[in-house]
């Protein structure tokens, strides 16, 4: 994880302004992960940048880990007035809490260096009761996100890999997780007036597989 943890302490400082450059899909997310997730909930994100993500989702005790010292740094100081939101870099195996009801990964999985011990360890913090989201790029957008990095429309990656499903799936059940859900959303991750929300609205049920956003939900066995 060396690579990619010093990869996102450099990213660290702009992370805030990539994100508000590309507002439309980080609401959108927000608005897929509100979802699943209601208000007043225990929840855990794992990889959770400076914690915007986590604070839009209104913990009633929220805990955000990420491996980049400068992130954690950013995200205390970003939400010093919310009593009810924890950051650390300490690794999921070391994280204490039974109370969890969401656990929480968004743009992560790709960066994994090992994404079976990571879920291992997920499952083994996890009860019966809580519930695995897991949110990440689909694949087959890999061109265009490598174009836009160019074009210097998008945060840069950095070290990463994009999984395929089907990979994902036997990762699951070797972690002794079981898949509840899986889905696609938002065929068209930028605002263009009246074409966006054509789009989304009539496209993308029809063409799903070929959306940009690409999740699944588990439980433990």
């Amino acid at each position: 994880m060396t690579q990619v943890k010093k990869h996102f302490d450099q990213v660290a400082k702009n992370y805030d302004q990539y994100k508000e450059n590309n507002k439309f899909y980080y609401d959108n997310l927000k608005k897929l992960l509100s979802s699943f997730i209601p208000k007043d909930k225990h929840i855990l994100e794992i990889g959770c940048g400076t914690g915007d993500l986590l604070a839009s989702l209104n913990p009633k005790v929220g805990y955000g880990l990420d491996l980049s010292p400068e992130m954690i740094k950013l995200a205390k100081i970003r939400h010093s007035s919310s009593k009810n939101l924890s950051f650390s870099t300490q690794s999921i195996n070391k994280f204490k809490s039974k109370n969890l009801n969401f656990i929480f990964m968004a743009d992560v999985i790709e960066h994994l260096e090992d994404p079976q011990k990571t879920f291992t360890q997920i499952s083994q913090i996890m009860t019966k009761n809580t519930i695995f989201i897991c949110t990440y790029a689909n694949p087959i957008w890999e061109p265009v996100l490598m174009l836009a990095e160019k074009l210097k429309l998008k945060m840069p990656e950095g070290d990463h890999y994009r999984i395929k499903f089907k990979d994902i799936e036997s990762i699951l059940k070797k972690s002794d997780l079981e898949l509840t859900t899986h889905n696609f959303n938002l065929l068209l991750p930028i605002n263009i007036p009246l074409i966006t929300t054509f789009t989304n609205k009539y496209l993308a049920p029809i063409l799903k597989p070929l959306c940009f956003i690409e999740y699944f939900v588990a439980q433990k066995r």
